[in-house]
């Protein structure tokens, strides 16, 4: 199908040249900023972000435990930003603050930099040069792949994730192949969407009608899983809910019966076949199943995406895929994503600054 004219998929096909941008334009910056994070030997990490932003903080703090070398190495941890903002830890000098805000202008992200001004360093993440949040930041990283002006983010969640993940490859001295993994993610992410749309209008077919879906995965899969049902959301006005895998085993799965479809992820990780015995008995409990990752094993619906060998990198490929279905879902429902609905309690909650950028 012809994605030229339409704004979001033309995004979402966009997010591997912008993943390939941000790794040669914005490297000199997570290079300097991981240089001052060692100059205050941090003790912690804080990643801190709403909604998207939040969820790619938490995709990268995988990257940080994995990168992490011994006890003596700094914890990284993603928080929501208004619960970081309203119920602050103790900081001071040995630790960073890393704001993920795509629009630069967040509103909870700001204040915690204003709040920490010369009490710890801060470092923004962004994809707007010039926004709120790099006049309010010791340093900055602005991601590449160009102007986004969706209401829904997209390629803007792998540009600013990417970014992220930057940072800590340079401070944690990661060795060689670790970058070149971070690479293989555009080419992963161009396969998988190249190979995926038949696949998807299938899907959409069958599951157009439905009114609940939940997204399950681990580790970096629980991030990708959050974001993916975020986009659901968002796109075609559907409840959606991302769960741990073993959250999902001793909660949505209470309730999981034919009313529902749900969605795993699979990284290639010991933690797969936990995702299988989940999305096999999903099926046997009356649920469509959605697969998206190496593995098929409900026996129903499969977006195949290979796995990344450094397996926190794996929601770059995985998230495009998801965004791709919700896309065509929210067209088969009636709702056109690039502009939707929900705007105007966008407006009445005073969040101004989310629409027609990213948060």
């Amino acid at each position: 199908m012809n994605s030229q004219n339409e704004l979001i998929p033309s995004e979402i096909f966009e997010t591997p040249q912008a993943i390939l941008q941000t790794l040669n334009e914005t490297r000199a910056q997570a290079k300097d900023a991981a240089t001052r994070m060692k100059e205050y030997q941090p003790r912690r990490i804080f990643f801190i972000g709403n909604g998207t932003s939040f969820y790619s903080s938490l995709a990268a703090s995988y990257t940080g435990r994995i990168l992490a070398s011994s006890t003596a190495s700094p914890y990284v941890l993603a928080i929501p930003s208004g619960d970081f903002r309203y119920y602050m830890p103790q900081v001071d000098q040995h630790d960073v603050i890393v704001g993920m805000s795509a629009s630069g202008e967040f509103r909870d992200v700001i204040a915690v930099f204003e709040q920490l001004e010369n009490k710890c360093l801060r470092i923004g993440i962004t994809h707007v040069a010039n926004s709120r949040i790099t006049q309010v930041s010791d340093a900055t990283l602005v991601s590449s792949g160009g102007p986004s002006s969706v209401p829904v983010m997209t390629k803007t969640y792998a540009s600013t994730l990417t970014a992220a993940h930057l940072l800590l490859l340079e401070f944690f001295d990661a060795p060689s192949e670790i970058y070149k993994n971070l690479e293989d993610s555009a080419r992963l992410c161009e396969t998988a969407l190249q190979d995926i749309e038949a696949r998807i209008l299938s899907i959409v077919s069958d599951l157009q009608s439905y009114q609940h879906a939940f997204y399950f995965g681990a580790g970096i899969g629980y991030a990708t899983a959050l974001e993916s049902a975020l986009k659901m959301k968002e796109m075609a006005m559907l409840h959606a809910e991302g769960s741990e895998v073993w959250e999902y085993a001793s909660g949505p799965a209470t309730i999981v019966d034919q009313n529902f479809f749900c969605t795993a992820f699979y990284t290639d990780h010991p933690t797969d076949s936990d995702i299988a015995n989940s999305a096999k008995f999903s099926r046997q409990w009356g649920a469509r199943v959605i697969e998206i990752g190496p593995h098929s094993q409900a026996q129903d619906f499969h977006l195949p995406v290979q796995a990344n060998n450094f397996e926190p990198f794996n929601s770059l490929s995985l998230v495009p895929p998801a965004a791709l279905l919700a896309y065509r879902m929210a067209r088969a429902r009636g709702f056109n994503p690039d502009i939707p609905a929900w705007r105007e309690r966008y407006y009445a909650q005073g969040m101004h600054h989310l629409i027609g950028k990213n948060q």
